[in-house]
């Protein structure tokens, strides 16, 4: 690796870089449809996939606290209430909108049987 390819310290942690807080505010706004949220959220969740490869972001170590191996943990993506909550927490709209917000998805999510990213579940094994 030279200095360009090192990430920086924490990356591997990180959720929301700086470029998709951007976008984030770019787009949202107080009217969003569910289905426009869930783009949104698609867009961000793309968004943070590629920074990860640009950067070659790699996955953190963990260890199984039952049997002691170390391994690479999987990284999560940019679920539709991550980016409900995340316009709360960045200051894209109030925090007490973005509470109701996330309760209203949950239960509008629960009714449709989406899953986390807004996709129809399918009841295929």
């Amino acid at each position: 690796m030279n200095a360009c390819e090192i990430m920086a310290s924490g990356d591997a942690h990180r959720q929301w870089f700086p470029e998709m807080i951007e976008a984030l505010r770019q787009h949202w706004t107080p009217d969003l449809s569910w289905s426009d949220i869930t783009l949104l959220a698609s867009l961000l969740d793309n968004m943070l996939w590629q920074i990860r490869k640009d950067r070659n972001i790699i996955p953190p170590m963990l260890t199984c606290p039952k049997c002691g191996v170390r391994g690479r943990s999987r990284f999560a993506g940019i679920s539709v209430n991550a980016t409900i909550l995340a316009a709360g927490r960045f200051g894209v709209t109030p925090k007490n909108e973005a509470k109701q917000l996330s309760r209203r998805w949950e239960k509008y999510r629960k009714e449709h049987d989406l899953d986390i990213h807004g996709k129809r579940r399918s009841n295929e094994f």
